[in-house]
């Protein structure tokens, strides 16, 4: 290396080691609760801005994420999919990110964003193609400066994963995943990248949304949700704007609206840092105070709202999609911060919990209908409850319609065991405590606080107001909404026409992937603390004992909580047994010896274990999980159901239509079919596509056949591995 670029690059490191205001100050606004398993620190600067830290030493890593409480509910009507846009705008850099010389690329990047703007007003279709092969000309020009994915390239030479970003009606989310001794080039990084980002590269962004929206356009679960959303919210934007945006508006985006948006809803007093991992809170928030509080708050518009007329009755929208029909119930219901929001979320459960709600156990096990489920969706001005169904062959929508209001008037009655109360709240305390070993799972718990400007201390005291609920709590929300006045939606077996998106002409771009801007080099230069590996030790980490004849334990204690994990794996899969995937279907239709399946499901529930039976291309797998005091018991439940399963004829016989039911409707439908030529280009005649069972074989196999080979399992050599 030469003298002067060693002069040069130490000029750099200077520049950035000093860049950023003198602290400007900040104060934590929070204080310790005895009962946040997380001990989240939550602090806010001079200039408004949020931040939540939470430690966790598991990994050498922290998870970060950049919150923004705007979203598709606040597009401009005239421009709908604008934050969306913003959000992938804002991976293209900045006067400092993804240019080798902003000052000569300026000019071209001000006369793109005066074409589009001629572009966005101009009606004359010629002129518009006139105007879009000049946007072409200046972008090739524009190209030369260019430095394309630089800032994806930056975190991934430092280690760094899930580099993305998410969009939804009230937020927008930027995430990078980061070795903990990163922390000070995130901050770098960051802190840059939301002060004068430059949309550069930005109509050949525009091809890769609308490739999302044309895939929006032809999914079959998009056709019938936003159907029944549009109906269900007249006026309001979660039902009248689209996060990708309209097809109208994604051909003529406006880049001054799209300015005006980021200068409007990106500023400090908007915004928070979410962080958790292995780092030490008081330095990260040194870091942060530094890097960050040179960002200028700025006032907020007012939080627009819109009224909504009462629904009339049973409104009623239908699609059309090749292949599986399908019901969807869409009932108003309350927002985040209301005072039923927990009672809500019991009714929710209470239909469906993945295990033994009513749709689980009177719908999905009884095989009542093909498939069926339940879900709510909460925003900080609106709320509803969905319930969707998928009919068995020549069963009608109108049926699954009834079956699934059925579910609904259980409760209103108040005819549900109230056993389910508190198995529900074990529920979500078990998923509390698995959350806690993930850092995603603890920051989006923080994340979605402060979007809903919830309070963290009631965040935290959700499950002790959900555990004082009754019987007559959840009874009287159910009346309160669960009434007469909702959307119904039906989704048709027929052809649905998708609107064609004609893309402008994008001339192709060549630009050298490997060249740096400067302040990439000076952020690569940054020095850092190596992290010291520490390898696993077989003699302290975990145990190997042998089990049993063929069967080897590995052990190891769960150092984070008091939860289980079980699981026997076997060597043999749907490749040596094509018959193993079919016998893993009838297994969960099945009930242990004396316990009916039903019950089964029931006690499962109750203990709060998730048992899984799985059968993959090599190898097959049992898995138990849940608390360490009930451990026995889940065990014990578990070698019931492997060795004695018990189900009747009748049960195999409506599980084979609904297979040959769901066959059915993937020939039509175009993801499927994708997947099956990609992986006959891979596997070629031994594809599973064309190795798995016929439809004549389906038909022939018994309840004796199937479940001998569940309970020969356990003949066979197997690995057996334990945590808890």
């Amino acid at each position: 290396m030469s003298f002067v670029r060693t002069v040069v690059n130490l000029s750099i490191l200077l520049v950035i080691a000093w860049s950023g205001s003198a602290d400007a100050g900040y104060k934590r606004v929070n204080t310790p609760n005895p009962n946040d398993a997380m001990d989240v620190h939550i602090y806010e600067l001079d200039n408004g801005l949020t931040v939540y830290l939470t430690e966790n030493h598991e990994k050498p890593r922290f998870y970060a994420e950049i919150s923004v409480r705007a979203g598709s509910n606040h597009d401009p009507a005239e421009s709908t999919g604008l934050a969306h846009y913003l959000e992938h705008l804002l991976f293209k850099g900045t006067q400092q990110i993804g240019t080798l010389d902003y000052e000569k690329e300026r000019e071209h990047i001000e006369k793109i964003e005066a074409l589009y703007e001629g572009h966005f007003g101009e009606t004359d279709v010629e002129k518009r193609k006139e105007i879009y092969a000049e946007i072409n000309k200046e972008a090739q020009l524009a190209a030369q400066y260019s430095i394309p994915n630089e800032l994806d390239n930056l975190y991934k030479s430092m280690g760094g994963s899930g580099v993305n970003a998410h969009t939804w009606f009230e937020e927008t989310v930027y995430k990078v995943d980061l070795p903990s001794n990163r922390i000070r080039h995130w901050a770098e990084i960051e802190s840059e990248r939301f002060v004068n980002p430059v949309y550069r590269l930005f109509h050949t962004e525009l091809e890769t949304v609308y490739e999302e929206k044309n895939r929006s356009l032809d999914n079959k679960d998009r056709v019938i949700f936003f159907a029944v959303l549009e109906t269900l919210y007249k006026n309001h934007p979660a039902g009248q704007q689209r996060t990708i945006g309209s097809v109208e508006h994604l051909k003529n985006p406006s880049l001054v609206n799209i300015h005006k948006y980021f200068n409007t809803y990106y500023v400090p007093n908007n915004m928070a840092i979410t962080i958790s991992g292995d780092i030490a809170i008081a330095e990260t928030m040194e870091i942060i105070d530094r890097k960050f509080s040179g960002w200028e708050r700025k006032d907020i518009p007012k939080l627009r709202t819109w009224e909504e007329d009462p629904l009339n009755g049973v409104e009623r929208v239908e699609t059309k999609y090749q292949g599986e029909p399908y019901v969807m119930l869409a009932f108003r219901t309350a927002p985040h911060n209301h005072e039923d929001a927990e009672a809500l979320t019991l009714v929710d459960m209470i239909l469906d919990n993945r295990t033994a709600g009513l749709i689980n156990l009177n719908l999905t096990q009884k095989q009542a209908v093909r498939r069926a489920g339940s879900s709510p969706m909460v925003g900080n001005d609106f709320g509803f409850q969905y319930l969707w169904g998928i009919p068995k062959k020549d069963q009608t929508l109108e049926e699954v319609e009834k079956l699934l209001l059925d579910q609904i008037e259980i409760i209103k009655k108040g005819e549900f065991e109230e056993w389910i109360l508190p198995a529900i709240v074990t529920d979500f305390k078990k998923s509390e405590k698995a959350g806690l070993e993930s850092n995603r799972s603890r920051v989006s718990e923080m994340r979605d606080a402060f979007i809903s400007y919830e309070d963290w201390d009631h965040a935290v005291a959700s499950l002790d107001r959900m555990d004082k609920l009754t019987k007559a709590d959840i009874v009287r929300v159910a009346n309160t909404y669960f009434g007469e006045n909702f959307v119904a939606g039906y989704r048709r077996d027929a052809q649905h026409e998708v609107p064609k998106i004609n893309k402008p002409q994008i001339d192709k771009i060549e630009i050298d992937p490997t060249r740096q801007s400067t302040f990439a080099v000076a952020v690569r230069a940054l020095p850092v603390e190596e992290i010291e590996p520490v390898f696993v030790d077989p003699d302290k980490d975990y145990q190997t004992t042998t089990y049993a004849k063929g069967a080897t334990l590995y052990y190891s204690k769960n150092p984070i909580n008091d939860l289980f994990s079980l699981s026997v794996q076997v060597d043999l899969g749907t490749r040596q047994d094509r018959r193993m995937s079919f016998a893993a279907d009838l297994l969960d239709k099945a009930g242990a010896g004396d316990v009916s399946s039903e019950d089964l499901k029931k006690e499962w529930y109750k203990l709060g274990t998730d048992f899984a039976f799985s059968a993959g291309d090599q190898s097959s797998s049992i898995t138990i999980s849940g608390l360490d005091e009930n451990f026995d018991a889940s065990l014990a439940l578990a070698m019931t159901l492997i060795k004695k399963p018990s189900v009747d004829d009748e049960t195999l016989d409506e599980l084979k239509k609904i297979i040959l039911a769901q066959r059915e409707d993937s020939k039509k439908n175009p993801r499927t079919i994708l997947d099956a030529v990609r992986r006959l280009s891979l596997w070629g005649d031994q594809s599973p596509h064309l190795v798995k069972l016929t439809d004549a074989e389906i038909q022939e196999k018994t309840v004796d056949e199937l479940l001998g080979l569940v309970g020969k399992l356990l003949t066979y050599e197997q690995s057996i591995t334990y945590t808890g």
